[in-house]
């Protein structure tokens, strides 16, 4: 340490933390918002930039969210409660996550009273994890939260799943403390030898501990700013995951159901079974699987018969565009001296501060529409 002393007596790494608070800028007002505003703003700018073309990604995922069920969650910094809060954005990200991952599918872990608990097993309905959010979402978070106990729940339930899958964990936290019943860093050596990628968004404040889970697992960290942050932050897992060297490259068998609609013939389904709901659900739509004729209510679904992939064209089609994303706009600012308003070429409202050009078409887009079309549409209007 005497090595990174400097003259004046500090240490060097103390330099990054000289006078943080000039980054924010008051305006005439009084008000930090601009500041916080520009800092949302490249954050969203950052996830598009730092897209990368032409490499293997993690098309078929299976996402394990850890959610903090802890007393601490009941603090209101987030209205009307950081939980309420988080079972909002997450009701919103399980939508655009299967819109953007058809073929993936999500499950929910609860933590709470240094215990966890499964809320949803893995599954490809949206309309499932909707359900069970809104249900948790009347519970009163309680007790301690374990960081260990949660990272093993997920493992066990991780590492079963198919080496050409992405296995990923997402931790979504508010506590500043972990309550363990062992040694964390043996967890984190069988997440690594699982292949595990684990990922967390922070509520609170950076936790050094779950920094350096995140790294060593090829992960990201994030602390929110505030709730629109929260959702933009959450929008980036949505996004598939760079593949990593241990990820075998398999050929996956799968299956396109044929659909029936019959007001004549009803009969029961297999995926309502599965999940404990009584015996099934008697309808007359429904897909049968190619292999074993089973019928399930949606799709893409893993038939519970046979194991093979269910899905359609359209489904493969959402999963292909991540391998050719549109290439990112480029940033231009503009000109106050202009005599002539600048009008975005998508929602043809006046562009004000940055405008976003086209590589392809050379029109400028206003930044809410620069995201709409790399994020939604995945094309551009102009070309």
């Amino acid at each position: 340490m005497d090595g990174e002393k400097m003259v004046d007596g500090g240490y060097r790494w103390e330099k990054a933390y000289e006078k943080s608070w000039e980054v924010l800028e008051q305006d005439d007002a009084g008000s930090i918002q601009s500041s916080v505003a520009a800092i949302t703003h490249l954050a969203k700018r950052k996830h598009i930039s730092d897209r990368v073309k032409g490499v293997r990604l993690g098309i078929l995922r299976h996402l394990c969210i850890l959610l903090d069920c802890s007393s601490v969650m009941i603090e209101k910094d987030l209205l009307p409660s950081r939980f309420i809060s988080v079972i909002k954005a997450l009701s919103l990200f399980v939508d655009d996550f299967f819109d953007q991952n058809p073929i993936s599918q999500i499950s929910i872990i609860t933590a709470k009273d240094k215990k966890t608990d499964k809320l949803v097993d893995f599954t490809g309905s949206a309309r499932k994890h909707k359900e069970f959010l809104k249900a948790i979402a009347e519970e009163i978070p309680s007790g301690e939260f374990s960081l260990q106990n949660s990272l093993e729940t997920a493992n066990e339930m991780l590492r079963h799943m198919p080496s050409h899958s992405s296995r990923e964990v997402l931790v979504i936290m508010g506590s500043l403390s972990t309550c363990d019943p062992g040694d964390i860093e043996e967890s984190l050596e069988i997440l690594k030898r699982n292949n595990i990628r684990c990922n967390f968004i922070a509520l609170s404040a950076e936790m050094y501990i779950c920094k350096r889970i995140a790294k060593a697992t090829n992960g990201k960290y994030a602390v929110i700013i505030d709730e629109d942050d929260l959702k933009t932050l959450l929008s980036v897992f949505a996004l598939p995951p760079v593949a990593t060297t241990q990820l075998s490259a398999n050929l996956i068998r799968m299956g396109f159901p044929k659909r029936i609609e019959d007001a004549k013939s009803w009969s029961f389904c297999i995926c309502h079974m599965k999940h404990g709901e009584g015996i099934g659900k008697i309808t007359c739509v429904g897909f049968i699987c190619p292999q074993c004729n089973f019928k399930y209510c949606f799709v893409p679904m893993e038939c519970q018969i046979c194991g093979l992939v269910l899905a359609s064209a359209p489904h493969l089609a959402r999963s292909y565009q991540h391998l050719y994303p549109i290439l990112p706009f480029e940033e231009k600012a503009i000109d106050k001296h202009m005599k002539k308003e600048l009008y975005c070429a998508g929602c043809f409202s006046a562009i004000e501060v940055k405008s976003y050009v086209c590589p392809g078409c050379r029109q400028d887009f206003c930044i809410n529409c620069d995201l709409l079309i790399h994020e939604t549409m995945h094309s551009c209007p102009g070309c």
